[in-house]
C-alpha cells in the first residue's frame, strides 16, 4: 500500500518540477520565489502531510520491473536518446535542447529581437543539467527523464489490472487509431483528395488522432503528461465521486500546463467534471478552507498562464471552424472521424459495465467537440487536446478486451481482430527503431537547412512567417513589461 501511495507522490513530482524550474529561471524572483513557495506548501500539505488515498488496486515488483523494462525498450527504438532514427519532428526538438543550454535563460533570439515562448516543460529539466555537465551529456539525460516517465506511465496502468499486467500493457502499447478507416476509403478516387495515410485533410482543415506509439515518437513533451493525467483521472473516476481529491486533481492539472497546455486544455473536462459533482462539498463549511488554498495555488500559476496567452502564435490565419473548409462533404469526413475513433470505442464499452459510465462519456465525445475547430498549421489543437481522451479510451478498451471478452465467441473474434489488423501500423512504427538507421541531426549538432537556432529552423522548415509566431513572444505583452526576468 505504501509503495502506492509512493507511486502517486513520485508521478505530481516529476509533472511539478518542470513549472518550479520555469518560474525560477524564467520569472522576477520577487514573484517566482512566493509562487515557488505556496506550490511547495500545497504540495507537501495535499500529498506529503494530509496524505492522499492510495489506488484501489495493488502494486507487485514484478510490475514495477516490467514498466521499467518495457519504458527502456520503447524509448530506446522510439529515438530518445538518439539510440536509433527519430521522427522528423526531432529535428525541431534538438533545436529546442540546443537554445536552452547554450543561451542563458529566458532564451532572447537577438536576430530576430523576441523571446521563446514555447512549452518547454520536457525539455528543461535535462538542459538545465546538461548546462552543468556538458552539452553532449543531454541525450543520456533526456534519455534517463522520458524512460522514468513512461516507467510512471506504464506502472499506473498496472495497478488497474494488476494480475493482467503484460496483456493490458500490450493493448494500450498497439492500440491505434482510424488508420484502417483512412486505408479502404483511399481505394475509392473521389476520396482521395481528401485523405493522407492515418488522417483526413479537408483543404488546410487536418482531422489527426495519433496512436500512443504515434504520438510518443513525433511529441514525447505532449504524450508524457497526457497519459499520466490521463491514469491519475481514472483512478479518481474508479473511486466514488464524492471522494475525489479535488485539491490533488486540480494540482495535476496545473502542473501538466508547462508541459503542454493543450494536455491541460484535453484533461480540463474530466477535472472540472469532479468539481461540479463534488460542488456542494467544496463549499461547505469544512472544506472552505481547502478552497482557499486552491484558489491561491491558481494564483501560483497565473505567470505560467500569462506566458502562454502572450505567444504569437494564434491568429486568423490558422484557425477555422470545420464547415469554412469549403468541402461539402465535411459532415460525412468528420462523422467518420468521429465513429472511427471515438465513438465505435464508446458503443464497444457501453457493451461491458465494468467501466465508469461518466468517464468514457467525456472521454468519447468531448474529443468529437473540439474536432470541429482549427488551431495551428496542423492542427495541433486537435491532435494534442484529444489525445487525453483517446489514451484514456485505450486503457479502458484494454481493461474490458482482458477481463471480460469471451475470447471463443464470435463477437469476441471480430473484436480481437480488429484491434491486432488495426495495430499493424504500430508495430510496423515499432519496427523500424529496431535497426540502427543515420540520426539526421543530434542536440550537439542541430543544425540543419543553415538554420543556427529554433526560429530560423522553423522557418526555412516551414516556408511560413506563422511557424516562427508560434515560437515567438508577443512584444510589449503583459508577461514581458511585468514578469518576464531580463
Amino acid at each position: 500500500m505504501k509503495s502506492l501511495r509512493t507511486l502517486k507522490i513520485v508521478s505530481i513530482l516529476y509533472l511539478l518540477i518542470p513549472s518550479i524550474l520555469f518560474l525560477l529561471t524564467w520569472v522576477h524572483l520577487w514573484i517566482s520565489i512566493p509562487c515557488v513557495l505556496f506550490i511547495s506548501f500545497y504540495t507537501w500539505k495535499t500529498v506529503f502531510q494530509q496524505g492522499i488515498q492510495a489506488p484501489i488496486n495493488t502494486l507487485t515488483l514484478q510490475n514495477i520491473v516490467l514498466s521499467i523494462f518495457l519504458s527502456i525498450v520503447l524509448n530506446f527504438v522510439l529515438g530518445i536518446g538518439e539510440f536509433r532514427p527519430q521522427t522528423y519532428d526531432f529535428q525541431a526538438n534538438n533545436f529546442k535542447y540546443y537554445d536552452l543550454i547554450t543561451n542563458d535563460l529566458p532564451v532572447y533570439y537577438a536576430k530576430q529581437q523576441t523571446y521563446l515562448c514555447y512549452y518547454t516543460g520536457y525539455y528543461l529539466p535535462s538542459a538545465l543539467l546538461a548546462k552543468v555537465f556538458g552539452l553532449a551529456t543531454c541525450r543520456y539525460i533526456s534519455f534517463i527523464w522520458s524512460v522514468l516517465g513512461l516507467s510512471l506511465v506504464f506502472t499506473w496502468i498496472t495497478t488497474f489490472t494488476p494480475k493482467n499486467a503484460f496483456s493490458i500493457l500490450l493493448v494500450v502499447v498497439v492500440f491505434s487509431n482510424t488508420w484502417i478507416a483512412v486505408k479502404l476509403l483511399m481505394n475509392v478516387e473521389f476520396f482521395q483528395e481528401y485523405l493522407q495515410p492515418y488522417y483526413f485533410q479537408l483543404n488546410q482543415f487536418k482531422l489527426i488522432t495519433q496512436s500512443f506509439v504515434k504520438n510518443y515518437a513525433w511529441a514525447t513533451q505532449h504524450t508524457l503528461p497526457a497519459c499520466l493525467g490521463a491514469c491519475m483521472i481514472i483512478e479518481e473516476f474508479r473511486k466514488k465521486q464524492s471522494e475525489s481529491d479535488l485539491k490533488y486533481l486540480l494540482l495535476m492539472l496545473l502542473s501538466t500546463m508547462f508541459w503542454s497546455p493543450l494536455t491541460t486544455i484535453g484533461l480540463f473536462p474530466f477535472v472540472a467534471i469532479s468539481f461540479l459533482i463534488n460542488f456542494k462539498n467544496v463549499f461547505s463549511a469544512t472544506k472552505r478552507k481547502d478552497l482557499g488554498l486552491m484558489f491561491l495555488l491558481t494564483i501560483s500559476f497565473i505567470p505560467l498562464i500569462l506566458y502562454f496567452i502572450s505567444t504569437e502564435g494564434v491568429h486568423a490565419n490558422n484557425t477555422e471552424f470545420i464547415w469554412q473548409t469549403g468541402v461539402s462533404w465535411w459532415l460525412f469526413f468528420y462523422l467518420l472521424y468521429a465513429f472511427s475513433n471515438f465513438i465505435g470505442w464508446g458503443i464497444l464499452l457501453r457493451l461491458y459495465e465494468n467501466t465508469p459510465k461518466l468517464l468514457w462519456i467525456i472521454a468519447v465525445f468531448f474529443p468529437c467537440l473540439i474536432a470541429i475547430y482549427r488551431i495551428g498549421i496542423y492542427n495541433d489543437f486537435n491532435i494534442r487536446v484529444s489525445f487525453p481522451s483517446f489514451f484514456m479510451l485505450s486503457i479502458l478498451v484494454g481493461i474490458s478486451v482482458i477481463e471480460r471478452l469471451n475470447w471463443k465467441s464470435v463477437s469476441g473474434g471480430i473484436i480481437l481482430f480488429v484491434l491486432f489488423f488495426n495495430s499493424l501500423s504500430n508495430i510496423n512504427q515499432l519496427e523500424k527503431g529496431i535497426f540502427p538507421a543515420k540520426i539526421l541531426t543530434t542536440i550537439e549538432k542541430p543544425f540543419i537547412f543553415k538554420a543556427t537556432n529554433m526560429l530560423e529552423f522553423q522557418r526555412v522548415a516551414y516556408g511560413d512567417e506563422s511557424a516562427v509566431l508560434e515560437y515567438s513572444l508577443k512584444k510589449d505583452s503583459v508577461f514581458e513589461r511585468y514578469f518576464l526576468k531580463k
